[in-house]
């Protein structure tokens, strides 16, 4: 599977695991790319149709468009896919000023528990094998392992 044609994606010749999807911050193009990331988990063996690391990656990847870029389509959203002997590294970046992890209000903190928004990191820690912001926080790697 060369690339995404609905937006922009290369794969480099050097290196035929390695995808980037670049996309306009619009939701309806963020649920486009999570099906074509869908079929090429599937195909890799890394996950199935319902798999948590779809979840992470809606997580992740409207995080960047609507927190990040703030649901402007002239910002683009950049996710890496990097395909290793089984597992998958996401990289997602945003074009927007970042934010202070730190910073985050604790979703578990009983004054937190009826927020309508507010878990999107912590599930992202708890789906993933390791995860990592940027200083900057315009950027997250995530690693997972394969499920099998």
């Amino acid at each position: 599977m060369a690339g995404y044609s609905a937006d922009q994606a290369t794969a480099s010749n050097a290196a035929p695991d390695r995808l980037e999807f670049v996309i306009p911050s619009v939701i309806a193009r963020m649920h486009d790319l999570l099906r074509e990331l869908v079929s090429l988990l599937e195909a890799r063996g890394i996950a199935g149709p319902n798999s948590d690391i779809i979840l992470a990656l809606d997580e992740a990847i409207a995080n960047a468009i609507k927190h990040g870029n703030h649901e402007d389509p002239s910002k683009s959203v950049h996710v890496l896919v990097e395909f290793q002997k089984d597992e998958v590294i996401f990289t997602i970046t945003d074009e927007g000023d970042g934010f202070d992890l730190s910073a985050l209000p604790d979703p578990t903190d009983p004054s937190c528990l009826m927020r309508t928004c507010g878990r999107g990191v912590m599930l992202i820690y708890h789906v993933m094998d390791e995860v990592e912001y940027s200083p900057r926080g315009n950027q997250v790697r995530m690693r997972k392992r394969a499920e099998r």
